[in-house]
């Protein structure tokens, strides 16, 4: 491993380079980021996927859509369409993509758009006659040309942004001053029960602006699987060997309550965003054949209207603080942002 960092190095050197020019001419003023006149915050990181920026996502719009006009931007990421692509009742997975499918398909009372260019995905969006109080930004630290109003940043409790390397060395997007555009970390996939020492020893290694808060998220997993028309409890997989199928960045956290959980499975690992094809769909069902198949909630938009079985399930992620107070916390900085925003 190390003699590979040592060839790729002078890349990461090139592609640092490059990226910290890039952020010098936004910072300098040279380059414009713009502002809107909606309230957005934007949620991003300094890796490339796998910190789980959908689920913060998901959680902002269940807290937020019952008091704002509530609208998300995505990039749309592996969707056959381009451009500015508003979400309707004829969205699929391949004109929006699987994860601002999955927003639309669980928050349909909000807007849901896409766009490769937030600036001009931002511009439709206020241009459109309902318009909205608060925009969601995913993926958006690096997209200079947008400013959100507050900029959440996640990084991931087992690989943070301050262990981690420059591409192609490691998977860092930018180098790891990208923090400073921050206005809060959320630490993602922490073990649950920290104590307050083993918080602190993780802080110290981050060397943040003391006034930038940061707060200790997991993963909460539901006790229901949900399928195309019916649901069920996880426990009622308890007693039979089911097919796991992943098409997301990182399913060892899935993996580690299912088996912690006692189940038995086999498991068909995909890429992230994988499109799956009708040769993928054919080996799942005969992997499957005769078995119940669970898959994560961003896949089952794609395999759903590809498989031919009643017997797909998911079962449902979200975002869990390390205590209810933190929660609180949390909430009250976003509710302030957007209302000063």
């Amino acid at each position: 491993m190390k003699y590979i960092r040592f060839i790729l190095a002078p890349f990461a050197l090139v592609y640092g380079l490059i990226m910290t020019i890039r952020n010098f001419l936004f910072a300098s003023g040279l380059l414009e980021a713009r502002h809107y006149k909606t309230p957005t915050v934007g949620v991003g990181n300094l890796s490339m996927g796998g910190t789980g920026k959908s689920v913060v996502i998901d959680y902002l719009i269940k807290t937020l859509k019952h008091k704002y006009k509530t609208a998300t931007l995505s990039r749309g990421y592996g969707r056959s369409s381009n451009g500015f692509v508003l979400a309707t009742s004829n969205a699929t997975v391949e004109n929006i993509g699987d994860e601002p499918f999955q927003f639309y398909k669980k928050h349909p009372e909000i807007t849901v758009s896409v766009s490769e260019k937030r600036s001009l995905g931002l511009e439709a969006l206020e241009q459109l006659p309902q318009k909205s109080e608060v925009i969601l930004l995913d993926d958006v630290l690096q997209h200079r040309w947008v400013k959100p109003n507050f900029m959440i940043l996640t990084t991931s409790y087992e690989k943070p942004f301050f262990k981690d390397f420059l591409f192609p060395v490691g998977s860092l997007r930018e180098t790891r001053n990208g923090v400073i555009r921050a206005n809060l970390i959320l630490i993602t996939n922490s073990p649950k029960g920290l104590t307050a020492n083993e918080k602190l020893r993780f802080l110290t290694n981050i060397k943040l602006n003391k006034n930038l808060p940061v707060f200790f998220t997991s993963i909460s997993y539901a006790e229901h699987l949900i399928g195309a028309g019916a649901s069920m409890p996880l426990k009622s997989f308890n007693n039979e060997v089911f097919v796991l199928v992943t098409g997301i960045a990182d399913p060892s956290h899935l993996l580690d309550y299912l088996n912690k959980s006692g189940h038995s499975f086999e498991h068909m690992r995909f890429n992230d965003h994988h499109n799956f094809s009708s040769a993928d769909c054919n080996t799942i069902s005969e992997k499957a054949a005769g078995k119940r198949i669970l898959t994560t909630e961003k896949d089952f938009g794609r395999l759903a209207p590809k498989l031919d079985t009643d017997q797909l399930f998911y079962l449902e992620i979200s975002l869990a603080f390390s205590s209810k107070k933190e929660e609180k916390e949390f909430n009250a900085i976003i509710e302030s942002a957007i209302k000063l925003s």
